[in-house]
């Protein structure tokens, strides 16, 4: 646990990157008691307040695919080998999905499709609870969803294209009915999910300010904070995840899935690591682009059967850069503005 500032009394974002594990998904009360430790240790922290913003990462939810499932499921190597179990176990459920598919991947569009409805359900209570026990604002993360919609405080999902897609919840557990779907799915992705317009990603009013949240990969791109410098945000949240254990000490590959901009320099391609091509073309270059202060990105970290990932600090605080490799396992960041 580390703070970046000094308490003004303007707010503060807190940055959750949980470290999660399966299990933590196989039923609402693993997940929830798995989040809930997070925020347990921030409030003793007095880190959580009425003006405060908490942050989740990219896809945290998306593994709500495998709730309820049996424990084979759980014990896999390999997510694909999970992924087939699940498939198997609910069959007549999935091949319905998988032969209507009109996706590249048809294996995993059936399989969220088939999920879709247990997924936003304990999502939307989660997230609601938490917000609400602890009252404060919570950017929960991502998940991918098909057409998912809010209406009347529940989160709702119909026939349609699949988005990864975030739910802001405010101080007394209600949810904002703007949601964020992201605009630049990344090349792994888009054979399942849909791309939003990013003109249509949207600023929320919260008590420590105006707050643009942008999906992992959109913050590389400066037509996402179109909207946040027109209705003048005052910070930025990023929700984010890095597959591959050590990811980040890895040469950068460009931009992936769409083109890389006109500003971006090609000849850092294989030269820079990862975490340079964060610092250098995402939320830090593009922040001050943009004229705005502060901001945060919260990656995912955890052992996901056999994908593993990567995570560290990579925050703006009052216009300052600060990056910094976590611990091994979970890390929970203050900015305070």
């Amino acid at each position: 646990m580390e703070e970046f500032g000094a308490d003004s009394g303007k707010g503060n974002l807190v940055s959750v990157q949980p470290f999660m594990y399966p299990a933590d998904y196989a039923s609402e009360k693993n997940f929830y008691n798995a989040l809930d430790a997070y925020l347990q240790s921030a409030a003793k922290k007095g880190w959580l307040r009425k003006n405060t913003v908490v942050s989740f990462p990219e896809y945290l939810s998306t593994w709500l695919v495998v709730a309820g499932e049996k424990r084979s499921v759980f014990e896999a190597k390999t997510v694909h080998e999970a992924m087939s179990d699940m498939a198997l176990s609910n069959l007549f459920r999935f091949l319905p999905k998988y032969m209507s598919s009109k996706a590249k991947d048809k294996s995993a569009d059936a399989l969220f499709r088939m999920k879709a409805k247990k997924m936003a359900r304990i999502y939307n209570k989660v997230f609601s609870s938490l917000a609400k026990q602890y009252g404060v604002t919570i950017v929960a993360g991502s998940i991918v969803l098909p057409q998912p919609s809010l209406k009347s405080g529940e989160l709702l999902v119909q026939d349609g294209d699949l988005y990864n897609v975030s739910v802001i919840y405010k101080p007394d557990g209600t949810a904002d009915e703007k949601l964020v779907r992201k605009a630049f799915p990344v090349a792994d992705e888009l054979p399942f999910t849909c791309k939003e317009d990013a003109a249509n990603i949207p600023v929320f009013n919260t008590p420590a300010g105006k707050m643009a949240v942008l999906i992992c990969a959109d913050c590389w791109y400066a037509d996402c904070y179109k909207q946040a410098v027109k209705e003048r945000a005052d910070f930025v949240i990023v929700p984010s995840y890095v597959e591959g254990n050590g990811a980040f000490k890895t040469p950068w590959p460009g931009y992936s899935g769409f083109s890389n901009p006109v500003d971006v320099d090609t000849t850092d391609i294989g030269k820079i690591t990862i975490l340079d091509g964060w610092v250098r073309y995402a939320l830090p270059g593009r922040l001050k682009q943009a004229g705005i202060q502060n901001g945060i990105i919260t990656f995912l970290h955890g052992q996901f059967w056999d994908l593993g990932s990567d995570a560290h600090f990579v925050l703006v605080s009052h216009g300052e850069t600060i990056v910094k490799q976590p611990g091994a396992d979970a890390a929970v960041v203050c900015l305070w503005l």
